[in-house]
């Protein structure tokens, strides 16, 4: 729980939403580390909300991926396993392969612009944001690509890990070493795209997938040899 005291008290909207908002920037930002601690009655006390609000907010963010209830013992940040980064590696490779593909085969001047305004978003979060508005910048693009997919059970499945894959992201992002790395990265992901070109787009979203896993898992497997 160190750290947590520079929370900010969540501000006007259904109280246990804004908790879990004001929660979740910090997870995604490293102000709560993974598998900290989260104890009701310290959260209430910093957020002045019940412990009841509180828990509603918790419970959201174990819906989403993010928080881990212990039976009888509290509440931890997820911490990624190896085994964590290869199934969301994976499977992110597939659905957004899949995406890639089915825009690129049917992109238009409309769709163009959708794109490049969420990468123009993701260059300046890159050149002038936080931590977190580069995650979110990101986030935002590969959804901007989904959601222009035209695949309504393809953007369902996606909606389902998008918090965890924005854990996934922050952990991507801090390897890539520069934010410079991350912009350059997705320039490159969406040339293909933006040229209709739909074997080449494909290829690039799993590669782009495949890549991060590789380096996420590679990070985690050497913090887990001693010394």
């Amino acid at each position: 729980m160190s750290g947590i005291t520079s929370l900010e008290p969540p501000k006007r909207q259904s109280l246990d939403r804004a908790a879990a908002d004001s929660l979740r920037r910090a997870i995604l930002s490293g102000l709560i580390a993974p598998g900290a601690r989260l104890t009701e009655a310290k959260l209430a006390e910093q957020f002045m909300l019940s412990r009841g609000t509180v828990r509603a907010a918790l419970h959201r963010l174990v819906a989403e991926g993010l928080v881990i209830q212990r039976p009888y013992s509290g509440w931890d940040v997820l911490t990624l396993t190896v085994q964590d980064a290869w199934e969301l590696s994976t499977l992110r490779s597939s659905l957004e392969a899949l995406a890639g593909r089915l825009v690129a085969q049917s992109i238009d001047d409309a769709g163009r612009a959708i794109v490049m305004s969420a990468y123009d978003h993701l260059a300046q979060a890159a050149e002038e944001g936080g931590e977190v508005d580069l995650v979110e910048a990101d986030m935002a693009l590969h959804q901007a690509i989904v959601g222009l997919s035209g695949h309504r059970r393809l953007r369902e499945q996606y909606g389902l890990i998008a918090n965890q894959l924005r854990l996934y992201i922050a952990s991507s992002n801090m390897l890539a070493k520069t934010t410079e790395a991350v912009r350059d990265r997705h320039h490159s992901l969406i040339a293909p795209l933006l040229a209709g070109d739909a074997d080449a787009a494909e290829a690039a979203f799993r590669a782009h997938a495949v890549r991060s896993g590789e380096e996420i898992i590679a990070h985690l497997e050497r913090a887990a040899i001693p010394g």
